[in-house]
């Protein structure tokens, strides 16, 4: 698939135009009557010239016409939209649209509270490598996908280097992963997504601005208001559970042994989360009810409570780019703020994955599906299923896992303005340094290691040899009507 190139940094182009508040950007309309300057008036004075009546008539249609034009063209410059925006069908649809301007309107009272306009906002953001290890080696040559890219070393290196339970970072790490400057190096990125390998990017001019948005508290109580969102907290006790800090994903059905859930779910709000943020920051990763994990998502730009996620992450939006390949393919916009020392374990996702920070610091340990066979990934129908078993934060428990400590691992951090691209089913193991912010979207799927996911996952192969004996029942029951039909008894 294809994707256009970028505009310059800070072009009118580069620049996705966002709603207009009501009223803005609108044609003056012209002055009727007496003492129009210029031209003449839209007006004509009783029985001057032959068929005044007509002519009269004629005239204010004319005007009446071009009055309206001004005042659609207006309107149309004054609601224009990074993609386009249909009329709505739907009173559902409407609504949305009342919200989006809504939002638009709110928007620039915020950014008056900045002093900064729109171009400053979207200049690159400082290339900080605070809190940000250096490599243990020189990264490859990243002008081309060469052969062994990235470059993988035994997991037991990673974890003695660099605890999952501790987040202050060393001073180096086991980084191999390219990174493109997205105004610069577009064209090479693109051919690294195009080949499915993992890669950072960075220096977006629409990521800049939220990421400039985003760390402020004001702002993002204006986004979030004091709505509740799904969030979650560790269980310690519960079924694969590794700490009070580790949070492993539950589909919510029960297991065999009836044990708690690894997570439970609270609800809470922006302001709510900041304060036990606040409250926590300084405890120990085992101490229980110290560590949440903030969530909100966005089923589309028409869903009720996250809907304005697509207008304000706009490389996001259902188009096909660098950083959505398949926009039909696309399953919303999900967002995960986490506090310092919160991980999420080991898992594969069945779609491809573009993850944006916009504040705070994230570590990925990263797995080729190729080796994912050593990490002990739990059953498909186990309530934490494609999930690792292993307690990575824990060497002494590796006795039960014997080839875990040299299966081939990488590791990269993600700053306020990087995005990550994983291809599918690349499997990542996230630790929070600090407080932070982080949105992704999925965009379709490439099968190409479909086969080594589903052969080091249990349960997968049944399915996939299920699904392909269907196939086949339909293909020959199909072939059979079609044999009727030609030649009925």
């Amino acid at each position: 698939s294809s994707s256009p190139r970028p505009p310059p940094a800070n072009s009118e182009e580069s620049v996705a135009r966002e709603p207009a508040a009501a009223g803005r950007g609108r044609d003056k309309p012209a002055t009727m009557g007496k003492g129009s300057s210029g031209g003449s008036s839209f007006s004509s004075k009783k029985g001057s010239g032959g068929g005044g009546g007509r002519g009269e008539a004629l005239k204010i249609v004319i005007g009446t016409g071009l009055l309206a034009g001004g005042y659609w063209l207006g309107f149309v410059h004054s609601s224009s939209y990074a993609t386009t925006v249909e009329t709505p069908a739907t009173e559902a649809q409407r609504s949305s649209l009342r919200r989006n301007h809504r939002w638009a309107s709110e928007e620039s009272s915020i950014l008056d509270g900045f002093n900064l306009n729109r171009t400053a906002l979207r200049l690159p953001l400082e290339d900080s490598n605070k809190g940000v290890p250096e490599p243990m080696e020189s990264p490859d040559d990243c002008r081309e996908v060469t052969p062994g890219y990235p470059h993988k070393y035994a997991v037991s290196k990673l974890i003695a280097n660099w605890n999952p339970d501790d987040w202050k970072p060393p001073a180096k790490m086991y980084s191999s992963l390219c990174r493109f400057d997205y105004q610069t190096q577009y064209d090479v990125a693109k051919k690294f997504r195009d080949a499915e390998v993992p890669f950072q990017l960075y220096n977006v001019p629409e990521m800049n601005e939220v990421a400039r948005k985003w760390s402020d508290d004001a702002y993002m109580r204006r986004r979030l208001g004091s709505s509740k969102f799904k969030c979650e907290a560790s269980n310690p006790g519960g079924e694969v559970n590794h700490g009070a800090n580790h949070f492993m994903y539950t589909n919510g059905r029960p297991t065999g042994s009836n044990k708690e859930p690894p997570i439970k779910h609270v609800r809470l709000s922006w302001d709510e989360w900041l304060d036990k943020v606040a409250k926590n920051s300084n405890k120990s990763v085992d101490e229980p009810d110290a560590r949440f994990y903030f969530r909100f998502s966005a089923a589309s730009p028409n869903d009720g409570q996250g809907g304005w996620l697509f207008e304000e992450l706009p490389f996001f939006q259902p188009k096909e780019t660098l950083f959505v390949r398949e926009p039909k393919g696309q399953r919303g916009i999900h967002c995960r703020f986490g506090m310092a020392g919160v991980i999420a374990e080991a898992h594969w996702d069945g779609s491809r994955n573009m993850i944006a920070q916009f504040h705070g610091r994230r570590r990925y340990l990263l797995v080729d599906p190729d080796d994912s066979c050593d990490m002990y990934l739990l059953a498909k129908n186990h309530p934490s299923g494609r999930h690792s078993e292993v307690d990575w934060s824990k060497p002494d428990s590796w006795d039960k896992f014997p080839k875990f400590p040299d299966m081939k691992a990488h590791e990269v951090v993600q700053r306020p303005g990087d995005f990550l691209y994983l291809p599918t089913y690349y499997l990542h193991y996230i630790v929070s340094l600090d407080r932070n912010y982080q949105c992704n979207t999925r965009s379709g799927r490439d099968d190409r290691q479909t086969d080594v996911v589903n052969k080091c996952t249990p349960g997968f192969v049944d399915v996939a040899n299920a699904g392909n004996k269907g196939k086949k029942l339909k293909k020959k029951l199909l072939a059979k009507k079609n044999s009727l039909q030609r030649h009925p008894q």
